[in-house]
């Protein structure tokens, strides 16, 4: 059997950086640049650009956390995918909260400076909220330092008009903490539940995260696809 590639790709506002977890536990996996979106791609357009970074030829896996994650299925029409591995994240838009489209349109109006402000504040709550270590806060602070604006705005914008249907053609495999807030456990449903899980599980409960990756990434026989939520 040829070997199998192991994507990961991060979430909205964050970098490589985010996977420290899964590389401790030794996994080999390749991360792809998220660069700034050109101003009329839908994911699926920015899914191939990725796909062409990485050079994504044959067999692999691909997977990701929050935004990451419906990059990846989108990822997966593309390229010789297996599986497709979500960690907090969502097969279609109805796992992203409706409140999100009024937050995106009033951001429109906003100065760039006034959101870097606003994106160094949040990643601040957010970095407290969620169980993490003082190290592993400090990453968190940086990447909400380093993201440049316009690159978020442009991810925001594909995200809230992504209009798939949650139908892939690989099977989907989802693990999702029942205390997310950024994508509600109540608008999901994953595969396995990380009890108490806020949205960045891969760090605070990077054993459980690590495991069902590692059981996913062990080739089986599997449906062809996968209902949607």
């Amino acid at each position: 059997m040829p070997h199998e590639r192991f994507v990961l790709i991060p979430g909205m506002g964050a970098d490589g950086r985010l996977f420290e977890p899964q590389r401790r536990y030794g996994f080999q996996f390749d991360v792809p640049i998220l660069t700034e979106p050109k101003r009329r791609d839908t994911l699926a357009d920015y899914a191939a650009r990725i796909r062409d970074q990485l050079d994504l030829a044959g067999p692999c896996v691909v997977g990701g956390v929050s935004f990451g994650g419906m990059l990846a299925c989108e990822l997966a029409r593309l390229c010789s995918a297996r599986c497709v591995i979500l960690i907090a994240s969502c097969r279609n838009r109805a796992g992203i909260p409706p409140h999100y489209r009024a937050i995106e349109l009033v951001s429109r109006i906003i100065p760039d400076v006034i959101i870097q402000k606003r994106a160094l504040v949040s990643g601040r709550v957010f970095a407290a909220l969620e169980c993490i270590t003082e190290e592993q806060k400090q990453t968190v602070m940086q990447m909400s330092r380093d993201v440049a604006v316009p690159q978020l705005r442009r991810i925001a914008r594909m995200l809230l008009q992504w209009d798939a249907d949650g139908n892939w053609p690989v099977p989907v495999y989802h693990i999702h903490g029942d205390a997310d807030r950024i994508i509600p456990f109540n608008r999901v449903q994953p595969d396995e539940v990380v009890r108490g899980g806020g949205h960045l599980i891969n760090m605070t409960h990077a054993d459980q995260v690590n495991r069902f990756i590692e059981r996913h990434l062990t080739p089986c026989r599997c449906p062809e696809t996968y209902p949607a939520n």
